[in-house]
């Protein structure tokens, strides 16, 4: 998200409105898979760890990824998959009763019950 504007100002929103922002487990893997494909990734990860430390991680338990093993199903059978990671980050998020925050508003689309905001 590196230069992108408007992950920057939703970011200043959030904190403006003292909107606690959260990050699940599976967007840290995704991070750290960033991390090792990129051509500096001493750089990245210093980066990726600056980030991480000051935000609450939600962790991928028990009834979130049950809640993601449904989501996963339900979408694969409604011929619209997901991907892994996408259901679980939604488990997480529906789990714990928070809104998802995305650019890609298309991946989590149909779920039933979450809430899904864009920048």
């Amino acid at each position: 998200m590196q230069g992108d504007e408007k992950a920057k100002a939703k970011s200043e929103a959030l904190v403006e409105d003292s909107v606690p922002i959260m990050v699940g487990t599976p967007t840290v893997f995704e991070l750290y898979v960033g991390v090792g494909l990129a051509i500096k990734s001493s750089e990245e990860r210093d980066k990726v760890l600056d980030v991480l430390r000051s935000l609450t991680q939600l962790p991928l338990d028990s009834p979130s990824a049950t809640r993601a093993g449904e989501i996963y199903a339900q979408r694969s059978r409604e011929g619209s998959p997901i991907e892994a990671e996408d259901a679980m980050i939604a488990g997480i998020a529906l789990e714990n009763q928070q809104a998802l925050l995305t650019r890609n508003l298309k991946h989590f689309a149909g779920i039933s019950g979450l809430k899904v905001e864009s920048y």
